[in-house]
């Protein structure tokens, strides 16, 4: 029987929280659902994204307030593959973002996840846990060991918990003026870049691949 959008109340868990929640996933160690979508649902491909890029931007503009740009190749470690979204009959509905590389940690065996996001009509229907174990086997197939998981929503946390992820930091939000780097802080991430671009040369997947 097809997945049809559900009207059951519930908590949202992409309310906002106050602070932000870092966790580590070991993808040997993830223990979350190993679905398929649910019937009528589908992964998003590459060649589609661009017919879904409106309804993108509008679901991310509702749980992110100061959303304005698309995040192609604005993201470190992106992909061409790196949305992982998922479709209802055609119809955008929820995903998230991967990407090979984090800002928490230079070591490019470990990504990390960014802006989750899903069309409230569509909570309950499972796609959140089959979105999630999709993102899980592209890491694997990029050669990635672990994936950093960072998020200010309520009960995400919990969520990525009980699919074997595990506490990492919490850092509070502190709103401060944007600076340019320093030279040295340029110099110093232009050599974390090559040493990751060395990794993915050395035995990696490369990008796109």
């Amino acid at each position: 029987m097809d997945t049809e959008p559900s009207n059951t109340p519930e908590r949202d868990f992409t309310a906002e929280l106050d602070h932000y929640i870092v966790l580590k996933l070991v993808l040997a160690e993830y223990r979350g659902t190993r679905r398929e979508m649910p019937q009528g649902f589908t992964l998003c491909s590459v060649a589609e994204r661009a017919r879904v890029a409106r309804t993108e931007k509008r679901l991310l503009q509702t749980y992110f307030s100061d959303w304005k740009a698309p995040l192609r190749g604005r993201l470190e470690g992106w992909r061409p593959d790196s949305p992982v979204f998922a479709l209802h009959h055609g119809k955008l509905v929820g995903g998230v973002y991967l990407v090979d590389a984090s800002a928490f940690d230079p070591d490019p065996r470990w990504g990390e996840l960014h802006y989750a996001f899903m069309d409230p009509a569509y909570r309950g229907c499972g796609v959140y846990s089959a979105i999630y174990a999709a993102a899980v086997a592209r890491a694997l197939s990029w050669g990635l060991e672990g994936l950093y998981l960072n998020s200010d929503r309520h009960m995400l946390p919990e969520v990525n918990e009980r699919w074997g992820a595990v506490r990492w930091r919490t850092f509070e939000k502190r709103v401060e003026p944007k600076r340019r780097k320093t030279v040295g802080e340029r110099i110093e991430r232009s050599f974390v870049r090559l040493r990751r671009q060395l990794a993915r040369v050395a035995g990696r997947t490369p990008p796109g691949a």
